[in-house]
């Protein structure tokens, strides 16, 4: 699922290795804090108390074993906007409000905050579609769209059986065994993404790089007060001294700088080979970068992406779609698992789909229960759980509903001065009882085919009214190529497999950089016993 921030959370693993690095700063970085701060705003919301002038309300809100103990009580406290604070007693606005998010999202007055500007300069190349700005990111996502269109995406679809196929030989091997299914999910969605993109497989890619991978996978799932505390002063770390911390002599950074590093001569490499197979007059098997490089050569160059730029997106397009997809799809199958009927169901709807296909491609978006169920699934479990955004100017927030200020004033806009860090909280609003009914804090596929507990307003993000895949000018690239993804996984495994709960009960949720399965150690994973059942 091509969340395009989920990643800039990756560094956490090396906040400890970072913390003591920049330990000397932390006096300097306080004194320059209290001088710059400013009074945040007039209006007085009301909010949790905090217990921590150091953390503010960020362990609650990161560092809890299951994600959202707190916050989901602060929302029905709260309601959807309300104050937090951050580290060094910093407040920030909670937003989970309908129209105050799409304003966030469509009003220009809102850019990406220090914590996903500080991740992506350690990541993602300078000419990363993620990175860019304004003008620039228009033109490259015009490029980049041509990929990701429905068109392009349907053309994707043999990649996707023939990932789920081996998914299939990879289970029958264990039928009747207990399963951690997050490895092999996140090796399958890492080469869907890595042929139909790049034109290579999983083994193409070399040892190098599935090696330095699966350890920033590891350390992007990792959290610790320490990593609070430095993304807490990263903030007012100049950008330069910040993308300057990737060549520290420790471990993490390593990781960091080898990922980077692989990305970019990767990248190089696929796109080489195209233009040497061009002139060579061969076929281009260099999936969609093959195309863009066809695009650039037959425009000679006008309006098209050239070779430096289609490298530099190689970074965010394997590592963005990846572990996303193989958690939610983790996670479905954790829920199927706790409900063995629903399972049934849908295990129904997807062998009549097969007896009604006679060989024919088979026509996903006529299951709707299967439709239901990921669209449940997304709601339940988005990827980016919130996400900071900073205000770029003074301007003024609308609310669908009115809120009641700290001093018992009832207001239906709130004024927000530039520099204003607000968390844009996609978990609780896609938790909202006035958006999904009264059961909303429940998993309950059936709000979607029976019109209860969905509720129509402002049109939010590309898809079912969810900010799963965000929205406005950022929206997800790759949220088409994920929902196929998503729908041919599971109708290849539930059709095939029977999933049942471990001994210990289903795997939990967590923050990890992102929403992640986690097992009862705390670790990542989803344990389930795979039976084969046709």
């Amino acid at each position: 699922m091509y969340n395009h921030a989920q990643w800039t959370s990756s560094t956490d693993g090396a906040h400890g290795a970072r913390y003591a690095a920049v330990l000397p700063l932390l006096a300097i970085l306080y004194f320059l804090y209290c001088a710059l701060r400013r009074s945040w705003m007039t209006v007085k919301i009301s909010g949790p108390p905090s217990s921590s002038w150091l953390f503010g309300h960020m362990r609650e809100l990161i560092l809890t074993p299951t994600y959202g103990e707190y916050e989901f009580e602060w929302l029905r406290k709260y309601g959807a906007v309300y104050r937090i604070k951050a580290c060094f007693g910093e407040t920030r606005i909670m937003v989970s409000d309908p129209a105050a998010m799409q304003f966030i999202l469509m009003s220009g007055h809102f850019g990406t905050g220090p914590t996903l500007e500080n991740g992506a300069r350690l990541l993602y190349a300078d000419g990363s579609v993620f990175r860019a700005k304004e003008e620039e990111h228009k033109r490259l996502r015009a490029g980049l769209n041509a990929g990701f269109s429905a068109g392009a995406v349907r053309k994707y679809l043999p990649i996707f059986e023939r990932a789920a196929h081996s998914l299939t030989q990879h289970f029958e091997h264990l039928s009747g065994e207990l399963i951690d299914v997050v490895p092999p999910f996140g090796r399958a969605t890492l080469g869907t993404t890595s042929e139909a993109i790049l034109g290579y497989s999983v083994d193409d890619l070399g040892d190098d790089f599935i090696t330095n991978n699966l350890q920033l996978l590891s350390l992007a799932s990792s959290q610790s007060p320490s990593g609070i505390i430095f993304d807490g002063l990263s903030r007012w770390i100049p950008p330069s001294i910040y993308e300057t911390a990737i060549y520290l002599p420790v471990a993490p950074f390593t990781i960091l700088r080898r990922a980077k590093n692989l990305a970019h001569e990767l990248g190089k490499t696929v796109v080489e080979g195209i233009i040497n197979a061009m002139r060579q007059k061969l076929e281009n098997t260099g999936g969609f970068y093959g195309e863009l490089v066809e695009q650039h050569h037959a425009a000679d160059g006008k309006r098209t992406l050239n070779k430096r730029d289609i490298i530099a997106q190689t970074s965010l397009i394997l590592i963005a779609g990846q572990d996303t997809t193989a958690n939610t799809l983790a996670f479905g199958l954790v829920e199927l698992a706790q409900n063995p009927g629903l399972q049934e169901k849908l295990r129904i709807e997807i062998h009549d789909a097969l007896s009604n296909s006679s060989g024919r491609d088979i026509a996903y978006e006529n299951m709707p229960l299967l439709k239901a169920f990921i669209k449940e699934v997304l709601r339940m479990y988005p990827a980016e759980v919130f996400s900071d955004r900073v205000a770029l100017q003074d301007t003024v927030l609308p609310l669908s509903e009115p809120i009641t200020t700290s001093d018992g004033k009832q207001i239906s806009q709130l004024p927000i001065p530039k520099g204003q860090i607000l968390m844009f909280a996609i978990a609780s609003y896609q938790r909202l009882q006035s958006r999904w009914g009264e059961d909303a804090d429940t998993f309950r596929p059936s709000r979607w085919l029976d019109g209860g507990g969905v509720s129509k307003g402002e049109a939010m993000g590309p898809y079912a009214n969810l900010l799963t895949f965000l929205g406005g000018s950022h929206t997800c690239l790759g949220w088409r190529f994920a929902l196929l993804e998503l729908q041919v996984f599971i109708c290849e495994l539930v059709g095939k497999f029977e999933f049942s709960l471990p001994p210990e009960g289903p795997a939990r949720c967590r923050y990890g950089g992102t929403l992640l399965p986690a097992l009862p150690d705390g670790k990542k994973g989803a344990v389930l016993r795979v039976k084969r059942v046709m």
